[in-house]
């Protein structure tokens, strides 16, 4: 399970930012809406980072994006750095083209002999170019040991790239020669795992299998991400239907997939049409993408992350469908809600210390805090009319605008 992120000088964020998904101990806040991980250590079902369009909120989706693409990336992408970061202005970089920081803690499913919970630590440090530093941490109970690091020394030009390594006693032989032939643009977690590394083995399946930026549901992806899932689910599509009944879109009666393609069956009572997945509304293509992943979360540990989580939907669907993850998810799965409906904060659909708000401080970088950081009871009505009367920040200033005809 992943319990925090930490982003430094990565698109709107200058100073490091951390998100954390540990639980306050706080008897007055729903015990429900958390898991019980062993060491006594509970972590938050259900998060949501909530803010004005243009505040950052999306920073740490992308962030766990790249890191998942860089860790990820195959054997015949020539630079996984390049691809994961292209596009991608440093923010607020003093001198330009300087490394962005992504760290993530992932609470690992064992403990040690005495029963406390194992959490790896995992950091990379790196421009479009190269990695700057990269390392692997278990931490367990008062102690810290390392899997292994790797810094990159001084040198005059990029040409030249070598770097000082330190490994833990798990790694020998092959995975310590690694050193000579890496590249500076690969992960080496990644091609030490590859290589039957255990301890990087841990980390890089919770990556590769239990971490899930979910599509927009927009695009041709969503469109193969729907596929592949009903390709290796076939039952999922009757209850993709059902749960779209449930939010009252009762005119499908039938999805299926030909030749790579998602084709909706329709009824208007009377006669039964087709239609393609393009072809279909916004909100309607973005519900199968979301209800896809959530099925994901109910048989198998799956962290989901959703940027715009509200996009093209009824704030009763939105509670509806929040409502859904958290009676049904696998123990151990995760959702983490990104966007700037507070339409997230009624009806105590998510606890205070899930809640985190978003906005440009006076260097127009971007800021993360907490609701829990406000003394607030609980999450209901009240909290969402003191946000939106301003007692939390994350509002949008709004200004006068008028078109000028006379301009071409």
């Amino acid at each position: 399970m992943l319990i925090e992120i930490k982003v430094a000088n990565y698109r709107s964020v200058k100073e490091a930012q951390t998100i954390s998904f540990l639980a306050m101990k706080d008897s007055r806040m729903a015990g429900t809406k958390t898991y019980a991980a062993p060491g006594g250590v509970n972590v938050i079902k259900t998060s949501a980072i909530i803010g004005p369009n243009g505040a950052g909120k999306s920073t740490f989706v992308r962030a766990l994006d790249a890191l998942k693409n860089i860790v990820t990336a195959d054997e015949s992408v020539e630079n996984p750095l390049l691809r994961a970061f292209a596009g991608t202005a440093f923010a607020y970089s003093e001198v330009k083209g300087q490394p962005c920081e992504i760290q993530i803690k992932v609470l690992l499913p064992k403990t040690t002999k005495k029963g406390e919970p194992i959490t790896a630590i995992y950091k990379i440090v790196a421009d479009m170019n190269k990695f700057h530093e990269e390392s692997l941490i278990y931490s367990f109970g008062n102690s810290k040991k390392i899997m292994f690091e790797r810094k990159m020394m001084p040198s005059l030009d990029d040409e030249n790239i070598r770097y000082r390594y330190r490994w833990g006693k798990m790694y020998r032989g092959e995975k310590k020669r690694m050193e000579k032939k890496l590249p500076a643009t690969r992960s080496y977690l990644a091609q030490t795992a590859l290589k039957g590394g255990e301890t990087s083995g841990e980390l890089y399946d919770w990556i590769c299998n239990s971490l899930n930026v979910v599509p927009i549901g927009v695009a041709a992806t969503s469109e193969s991400y729907i596929v592949s899932k009903l390709e290796a689910n076939p039952g999922w599509a009757k209850q993709l239907v059902d749960y779209l009944w449930s939010l009252d879109i009762t005119d499908i009666r039938g999805i299926r997939v030909k030749d790579s393609k998602v084709i909706f069956i329709h009824t208007n009572v009377t006669q039964h049409y087709s239609a393609n997945f393009l072809g279909e509304s916004l909100s309607l293509r973005r519900l199968c993408v979301m209800g896809l992943a959530m099925f994901e979360s109910f048989t198998s540990r799956k962290t989901l992350v959703v940027d715009d989580f509200g996009m093209y939907l009824h704030p009763a669907v939105i509670e509806h469908v929040l409502g859904v993850f958290e009676r049904s998810c696998e123990d151990g799965s995760q959702l983490l809600a990104v966007d700037c409906n507070p339409a997230l904060l009624v009806n105590g659909l998510l606890r205070k210390d899930g809640i985190w708000f978003a906005q440009k401080n006076s260097d127009g970088a971007t800021e993360y805090y907490s609701l829990a950081d406000f003394k607030v009871s609980n999450v209901g009505e009240k909290a969402r009319r003191m946000y939106e009367n301003g007692s939390f920040g994350a509002l949008p200033i709004i200004s006068e605008f008028t078109f000028n005809k006379e301009a071409k």
